[in-house]
């Protein structure tokens, strides 16, 4: 028997009522999303007429430049996520990828060497240079390697060092 789809919860934005620009915008997406909601949910395994959500759209320009721009360095606001250098290479590839826009080879081979500088010895790879190893790091590096996807860029992986590190955090 087919399982029911669970509705999908309606939280939406709480601002503790001090709405700011960043607040409004979010709530107006919020309120464009839950408005095509019932298509996607009436649609669900089917093919979704979306002509009733003209409004959505995938500003796909603004995107790749956001994201090209953030593979390359991101502001002074970002310094908090310096132990999660590379989830973010991982997130932008990753977003890349999706939007068929993968940067050019040099870029590419850029995020590959920087990535190897996030692997430690024991093989596993660390939030960024320097830092210890876990598995964390090392979910989003591998996947970043993979989505790369080029001769350099799984040349990086030191599998043996890397079998180890991984049959060291099972054992721990």
């Amino acid at each position: 028997p087919e399982m029911p789809i669970p509705p999908v919860p309606r939280e939406g934005l709480r601002d503790d009522g001090f709405p700011t620009v960043s607040s409004r915008q979010q709530k107006e997406t919020e309120e464009m999303v839950e408005a095509c909601l019932p298509v996607f949910e009436a649609g669900m395994g089917d093919v979704v007429d979306t002509s009733a959500c003209r409004e959505l759209s995938l500003l796909r320009a603004k995107h790749t430049k956001f994201l090209l721009e953030g593979l390359e360095g991101l502001g002074q606001g970002y310094s908090c996520l310096d132990a999660s250098r590379p989830w973010l290479c991982y997130w932008i590839l990753h977003s890349l990828a999706v939007l068929d826009t993968l940067p050019s080879d040099g870029v590419l081979s850029r995020a590959a060497r920087f990535l190897s500088k996030c692997q430690s010895p024991t093989g596993g790879f660390c939030g960024g240079p320097g830092q210890l190893p876990h598995l964390a790091p090392t979910y989003a590096a591998v996947n970043a390697l993979a989505t790369i996807g080029t001769k350099e860029a799984y040349d990086v992986i030191d599998r043996k060092a890397l079998h180890s590190f991984l049959i060291s955090c099972k054992d721990a």
